[in-house]
């Protein structure tokens, strides 16, 4: 049983099949890291909708905070005018005194 020899169409065929696996390699490598780019780009717009929608909802709370909050403030001023005018009047007098230099 004696080897043959390789000559020089074994190499070239041996080098044409590595040629073509690696090949082969490299689209598959290709394919995978495509479909785990795909995979993170899902991943990353899903939680970016999600935190759209939290965002929209807590906008939404507070902004019907602020309009209740601003109703009650105008029933105040109504029920109450004198007290209203005297609670601007000390506060317009507080920040009087911390906006003013002292030197």
């Amino acid at each position: 049983m004696a080897q043959s020899k390789p000559d020089a169409d074994d190499l070239h065929a041996q080098i044409t099949i590595l040629r073509n696996d690696i090949a082969s390699i490299t689209d598959t490598l290709g394919a995978m890291a495509k479909a785990q780019k795909d995979s993170v780009t899902e991943t990353a717009q899903k939680r970016y909708n999600e935190a759209r929608a939290r965002g929209a909802d807590a906008f939404s709370s507070a902004q019907a905070q602020a309009a209740a909050l601003n109703e009650q403030a105008h029933e105040f001023v109504h029920e109450k005018p004198a007290l209203s005018l005297g609670m601007a009047a000390a506060l317009g007098f507080v920040v009087g005194i911390l906006t003013t230099s002292r030197r």
